[in-house]
Parts: structure tokens; sequence; C-alpha cells
């Protein structure tokens, strides 16, 4: 399975992304996540396959998603989840 999906940045909420197939667009979004949202800016558009490397998202996942309720909602990691990958790092450099 693979899809072309789009990425739409919302401008809301740094690191907040949705993830929708290229061939529904924008409009069938719920109304509650389009004001969650706020104005949504292009980011990139790409082709997901169930093992394709997705920076903060398993790829299975978003493609689930997209299948079942039209769309992937990807929100910005917290604060604790950042700061446990800058730990590791730092750890990782100390050896």
């Amino acid at each position: 399975m693979k899809k072309v999906c789009e990425v739409y940045r919302c401008t809301k909420k740094e690191g907040m992304y949705i993830y929708l197939d290229k061939t529904r667009g924008l409009e069938r979004l719920p109304e509650a996540l389009k004001k969650r949202a706020g104005k949504m800016e292009l980011a990139m558009t790409l082709v997901i396959t169930p093992d394709k490397k997705l920076a903060r998202a398993k790829a299975e996942d978003v493609l689930t998603a997209i299948d079942n309720q039209g769309f992937y909602l990807q929100m910005p990691p917290s604060l604790s989840t950042e700061m446990h990958s800058v730990s590791q790092a730092n750890t990782f450099l100390e050896r």
C-alpha cells in the first residue's frame, strides 16, 4: 500500500502537521480540526509506503489513520520527549 500525501503545517501550533491523501484535499477535514489548526500551509508532498522513514511518525500509523479517518494529525513532541532525545545525544557524545 502506498499513498501520495500532502503534509500541511498548521500555523496555530508550532510542530503540528496534518497528513492527507493528495486526492482528497483539505475540504473534507472536520471543522473543529480546521479551527484548531488555523491557517494550513502546504509543507510537502510525498509518497508514503509502510516502510518509509518519517521524522516523527510511523508510516504505517499515518497510512492507517488516513484510510480510517481521512487524515493523520501529528502533534509537536512534548518537552519531556525532546529533553530525553537531547539527553541521549549528550550521553552518546560523552562516551
